[in-house]
This record gives C-alpha cells, sequence and structure tokens, in this order.
C-alpha cells in the first residue's frame, strides 16, 4: 500500500477518534451541569423535570415518565411529560423489576407491566437504584426521528439515571421531612386545640353547658354541623344532646335498639356504607361513631354526620376524636359527681335541720311529777325520721302521754312532726276529749298533706290521784300496760292512722295503773329492729325482756336496758333504718 494511503488512513482514524473523545467530553460536561443542577434542588418536582426534560430535549423524544417504589413491587407513576397527567399516581405492580437497562420492543417476558408501559408507548426502561434500597424506573418513548437508541445514548442516560438517584432520595428525604413537620405542626396544632377545649371542659360543672362546649368543638374543629350524643342514663341509653336532623324521629326507636351491637367498641370509627356491622348508622346518616369508654364500660357514643364539605374524615381527625371522646365523657362524670356532692351537701344541710327541730319538739326534761317514775329517750337514725313524744302537764291531777311516727324521712318528716306537736298543744288545753283531739288532729294532716304522708299516733291522758287512764290509739305500735307478776294488757283502742282519710271516729280505751305497774310506749324502730341475718327483734323479744326487767328497775333503767339489748341483737347497727323511741311510765305508789 502506498506510503500516503497509510499515512490518510492514521490521520483519518486520529480525527474519528478525537470526535469520539470530544462527544464524550461534552457528554461528561453536559452530566456534570446536570449534576450540579440536580443536586443544587431538594424540590422533587424540578428534580423530575430535569431528568425527563433534559434527555427529552437532547435526544428529541417526544415523552416520558418516573416512578418510585413505594411498597415492594408496587410502583407508583410520579413524574410524566408528553403523556396524560391523570396516570400521574397510577400504581403498577412490577414483580421482576429490571437491574438493566431495557428496550421494551425486545423485551421477551410476557409481563403484565411491560404490556402497560407499551400501552403509553414508553421504549426504554432504566432502573433508578441506591445503595440505601431506594428504587424507581425512568422511561422514556420513541424519538420523534424514529431513530433508535444507540448505545452510548444508553450509556448517558444510564449515567443521568445514576447521578440522579442520590439527588431524588434527597428530595424524597426532604420532602418526608416537610411532611413530618407538617403532621407534626398539625399535632401540635391539635393538641393545643385539645388542651384549650380541655380547659374549657375542666372549669364547667353543668352538663347542658359540656354539651354546648361539646358541639362548638365539632363544628370549628371538624366542620361538622350535624351530630348527637347518646349517654347511659339509669342504665338505658338516652340521647341527651341533638344538633341537626340526623334521622327521622319515626325511626329513634328503632335506631336505639341496634344500638346493642355497638357495646365493646372502643375507639372511634368510620362508617362504610358497604359496612355490614354499622348499616343502620350509614343508613341514619352517620359517618363517625365516637364511644364515650369510662373503665372500660361504654357509657354513651357520639354520633358524627358527613363533614359540611362533604371530605373524608382523616386518620388525623379520627385520633382527635379519639382524645375529644374520652375527655368529653370525664367532663360529663365529673359534672355528675360535682352534683352529687351538691346534692348530697344539700341534703346533709336539710337532715341537720330537721334533727334541729326534732330535737327542740322533744322534751328537754322530764317533768317531776310525784308518785311516778317517767323516762322518755329518742335515739335518731343516720336520716331523720319523724319519731315524736311528749309529755304535756295540763293540771295539777292530769298528765298527757303521746308517741307518734311520722312517715318519710328528713325535712318533710319534721316539719309535720312540727305541725302535729303545736296543734297538740293547743288542742290539749281545750275542753277536748281524747277522741276529739285525735280526731282534729287527723282533719288536719289529711287536709294538710297528700296521701303518702300519714302519722301512727298514740295519746294518753293520767289521773294522776286515782292512776286512772284513757287513752286512744290510731294505728301505731300498741303500748304495754305491764305488771309485777309479768302480766300485761296492750293497748289497742282507737282507730286508723291519722290523714288517711277525713271525718274519722276514734274510739277511746280506759285502765288503771296500780302501783309499781307501769305502760311502756314505743316507735316501730324498737320491734323491728334487725340482726345481720335480717332477723326483727319482735315483740315476743320484747314481752320477754320487760318480763325480766320491768318489776325491779325505775324506768330509766329499763329503757337503757332495752337499748343495750338492742344494741348487742343488732351487733352494733341499732339505728341504722330506723329511729328508736321509748316513753315509758311506772306509778311508784
Amino acid at each position: 500500500m502506498p506510503h500516503y494511503l497509510n499515512s490518510f488512513k492514521a490521520r483519518h482514524g486520529e480525527i474519528a477518534e478525537n470526535d469520539r473523545l470530544d462527544k464524550k467530553l461534552i457528554e461528561l460536561s453536559a452530566l456534570f451541569e446536570i449534576s450540579q443542577t440536580l443536586n443544587s434542588s431538594l424540590n422533587l418536582k424540578s428534580i423530575l423535570d430535569t431528568i425527563l426534560l433534559v434527555p427529552m430535549g437532547r435526544m428529541m423524544i417526544s415523552r416520558g415518565m418516573v416512578l418510585f417504589e413505594e411498597e415492594r413491587y408496587e410502583y407508583n407513576i410520579a413524574s410524566a411529560k408528553g403523556l396524560p397527567l391523570s396516570i400521574i399516581g397510577k400504581k403498577i405492580h412490577i414483580n421482576n423489576p429490571p437491574q438493566h437497562p431495557v428496550l421494551l420492543q425486545s423485551y421477551k417476558n410476557d409481563d403484565e407491566w411491560a404490556r402497560i408501559l407499551r400501552e403509553y408507548k414508553i421504549e426504554l426502561l432504566i432502573p433508578l437504584i441506591s445503595n440505601k434500597d431506594f428504587r424507581g424506573l425512568f422511561g422514556l418513548g420513541p424519538k420523534l426521528t424514529k431513530e433508535e437508541f444507540v448505545q452510548d445514548e444508553i450509556e448517558f442516560l444510564s449515567s443521568l439515571a445514576n447521578i440522579a438517584v442520590q439527588a431524588l432520595e434527597n428530595a424524597r428525604n426532604y420532602e418526608e421531612l416537610n411532611r413530618v413537620n407538617r403532621e407534626l405542626d398539625k399535632k401540635i396544632q391539635e393538641l393545643n386545640t385539645l388542651f384549650e377545649i380541655g380547659k374549657e371542659l375542666n372549669r364547667i360543672f353543668d352538663k347542658e353547658e359540656i354539651l354546648k362546649q361539646v358541639s362548638y368543638s365539632l363544628m370549628g374543629q371538624l366542620l361538622v354541623n350535624r351530630f348527637f350524643v347518646m349517654l347511659r342514663e339509669e342504665d338505658q341509653l338516652q340521647i341527651i344532646f341533638k344538633k341537626g336532623s340526623v334521622f327521622a324521629e319515626d325511626k329513634l326507636e328503632s335506631f336505639m335498639r341496634q344500638c346493642a351491637a355497638l357495646e365493646g367498641l372502643s375507639a372511634p370509627v368510620k362508617i362504610e356504607e358497604d359496612d355490614a356491622r354499622y348499616g343502620f348508622c350509614h343508613e341514619a346518616g352517620i359517618r363517625v361513631i365516637v364511644p364515650l369508654v369510662m373503665q372500660d364500660k361504654n357509657e354513651g357514643y357520639i354520633f358524627i354526620g358527613p363533614k359540611m364539605n362533604q371530605q373524608d374524615f382523616t386518620q388525623s381527625e379520627m385520633d382527635f376524636l379519639a382524645t375529644f371522646g374520652n375527655m368529653t365523657i370525664i367532663s360529663l362524670e365529673n359534672a355528675r359527681l360535682f352534683q352529687e356532692t351538691l346534692e348530697k351537701k344539700r341534703l346533709e344541710e336539710e337532715l341537720n335541720m330537721a334533727r334541729g327541730i326534732q330535737e327542740k319538739l322533744l322534751p328537754a326534761a322530764m317533768p317531776e311529777i310525784p308518785g311516778y317514775d317517767i323516762h322518755g329517750l329518742n335515739l335518731p337514725s343516720k336520716q331523720v325520721g319523724g319519731d315524736y313524744f311528749d309529755i304535756i302537764v295540763t293540771g295539777d291531777e292530769e298528765c298527757i302521754f303521746t308517741i307518734a311516727d311520722v312517715s318519710g324521712k328528713g325535712m318533710p318528716a319534721s316539719l309535720l312532726m312540727s305541725n302535729l306537736q303545736a296543734a297538740l298543744h293547743t288542742l290539749a288545753t281545750e275542753q277536748y276529749s281524747l277522741s276529739q283531739i285525735t280526731g282534729k288532729l287527723n282533719h288536719l294532716i289529711h287536709k294538710n298533706t297528700s296521701i303518702d304522708r300519714y302519722i301512727t299516733f298514740f295519746i294518753l291522758k293520767l289521773h294522776l290521784p286515782s292512776g286512772s287512764y284513757e287513752f286512744v290509739n290510731a294505728g301505731h305500735n300498741p303500748p304495754y300496760h305491764f305488771r309485777p307478776d309479768g302480766s300485761y294488757t296492750t293497748l289497742y283502742d282507737g282507730g286508723i292512722i291519722l290523714g288517711m282519710m277525713p271525718d274519722v271516729t276514734y274510739e277511746t280505751g280506759r285502765g288503771r295503773l296500780d302501783a309499781h305497774e307501769g305502760i311502756m310506749m314505743f316507735t316501730d324502730g324498737v320491734t323491728e329492729a334487725m340482726d345481720p341475718n335480717y332477723n326483727e327483734f319482735e315483740e315476743k323479744r320484747l314481752i320477754r325482756f320487760l318480763r325480766e326487767n320491768f318489776k325491779d328497775n325505775h324506768s330509766e333503767e329499763i329503757n337503757r336496758r332495752l337499748i343495750d339489748q338492742l344494741t348487742r341483737f343488732t351487733e352494733g347497727h341499732l339505728t341504722q333504718s330506723d329511729d328508736i323511741t321509748i316513753l315509758t311510765l311506772k306509778r311508784e305508789r
């Protein structure tokens, strides 16, 4: 071969090599500039645009997309150019993602994902793989020039992919950090809101005001205007607050019956249309159920309708409702306990006042009557009742003894006893027989009280010089006229209890106390005192006691011994359920 031809070939090869090196240098320069651009930004959209637009412009490509692996083998289309925007966010299952660039036209495997990408007219697929398990795919469509991708272009795109991976990973981490920060800011805002709501609820002890605050919070925080609160009261679910029309009133009863299916619900739940468990709630227009749980027991529910903007309830809002529900039931329970405390305090004040009235109505001291030994006592129960006894000296030769038991407890019983005492003292000074006095008392009680108020009453008038007496028993426990030999007479004569009906005529009984004989009057707290097994003391034990103690003891000693025996019988719970009142008199000579 001539020398000049060899020289020409060498010269031509040298030029070709120089052109190839120049091209490589240009590509490296371009990759360096792209790397600077990618690494200077943490904006994911900007980086994705750069990854797609640079090769599309450089190689005149009509379309492209980037896919990210969100879950194992589940790839999400994160960005697209030259394709419908509606495909962004679409998921594609790729169970064997390529590890190297792939030309889909020559891809032999019959995979569903390859078919989908071909439908989008994607021809070249390049993997995006980092050392930190970030995985993605970079796909490009055909060139506008109809030319095929050559090896140098594929190498360039692979280098671009390698450069882009770190930038993508940084941008995704930055975006995730921003998302976490936004969530954190939102959580802080929710906590501040809950803190303010909690402060407001904790200072309210009125149920109606608490429910108003609940209403304002739900409307302001969640943009809902249809909800109702159901609470368990006396072991029955009752609607205690309602905002907006959630369901037709004629369906309320059926709805409340079906709420039994909610028992055991411990956290707020969203109601889906096809949810068979809570379908009855969805039909009623309810979208969220918030259980109100106290000590692992469902005490009620907040039923919430749809948002006014028709948006779905987010997980953050469901978390908010869980805490809000706990705060609501605690506030309602605190309000209930507070009202119970106020009621208890009011009752205690009433009982103290009633006890004061009762104490003032009873004799402050026993009268000194020559020839007679008299003693009366009253032991009030924990709840002030209406036991009453009195001794009215009407002259040098006569004395009236009376004992009564007013129905009911507390202030009403004490006031009725006060009326009885005032009327009796007035009538005792007039020239009325015991039958007339009892009849007038009956008329007064019947006229001024309801049918559930009545009085058992016993009155005895004693002629002091002779020991003769007369008495009327209006439904009271019959007193005993006791004698030293152990025999006794029961004083029954009279009529019905006071206050049951008007215009009642009462019979008068008569008797005579001889020396060393006596009469014991008592209320039903004596005979109905119970031991721990709920056995009553009864009249038979009282008769036995009197036979053993009446003859040789003074009236006060008899009464004290009876109290001691009752205390032993009830094992220290003598006045747990009723007052104990005893009035005993003995003729000494």
